[in-house]
């Protein structure tokens, strides 16, 4: 119609990988994370991980591949945050590993104080249409049964940590099967056990 005047569209902010320059797209992309600059002190790196995309800060965005950080590392940080940035690789793949653990404890733990989650027994029986199940690497066979089975075939299985890591999260001795009931929180966890899958960093 004449003399409307249309809204300008909103645009997402352009963010290109430090390491190879090509485009990251999405707000909370797959296979990518967030640093933040930082100071290099005590034997540490110059930036740090931000897997949540929180944190205040000069930041930049990589892929979670190998030749992306190695190409960060060996100036494209520095020329990301137009400053000299030493950042070395393998305490980098060290502190993502850390770091996604962290979210994941996190998350975990949110959900649980939401009522998102159900852990042990009780897990069982959900977890034929849970949006995630969380095994720890180290459960028995006897665990795979029934719905984790069934979760298992269609995808909705994710290994991590181990029967006393989960424990701990929830004050119990042994915990080896959780179900998340909530999808975004699903998603966010297998965000933080991707970035690190996918360059082959050790977990917890």
């Amino acid at each position: 119609m004449q003399g409307e005047t249309r809204s300008p569209r909103k645009r997402e902010p352009s963010r290109t990988c430090v390491g190879c320059r090509a485009p990251i797209l999405g707000q909370a992309p797959e296979g990518a994370f967030r640093v933040v600059l930082g100071l290099a002190e005590a034997g540490g790196n110059g930036v740090a991980v931000d897997l949540a995309g929180r944190s205040f800060g000069r930041g930049a965005h990589l892929h979670a591949e190998a030749s992306c950080l190695a190409k960060a590392c060996s100036g494209g940080f520095s020329k990301a945050f137009r400053r000299n940035v030493v950042v070395d690789k393998a305490r980098l793949e060290r502190d993502l590993s850390a770091a996604a653990d962290r979210r994941i404890e996190g998350l975990l733990l949110g959900a649980r104080r939401a009522s998102l989650l159900a852990f042990g027994e009780e897990a069982r029986g959900l977890a034929g249409s849970a949006p995630l199940v969380v095994v720890a690497r180290d459960a028995g066979p006897s665990v795979l049964r029934g719905p984790v089975r069934q979760a298992i075939a269609s995808g909705r299985v994710l290994a991590w940590g181990t029967e006393e890591t989960l424990g701990s999260l929830f004050s119990r001795e042994l915990v080896a099967i959780v179900v998340v009931r909530h999808a975004s929180v699903a998603r966010e966890v297998r965000r933080a056990r991707g970035v690190t899958e996918s360059l082959g960093v050790a977990d917890s």
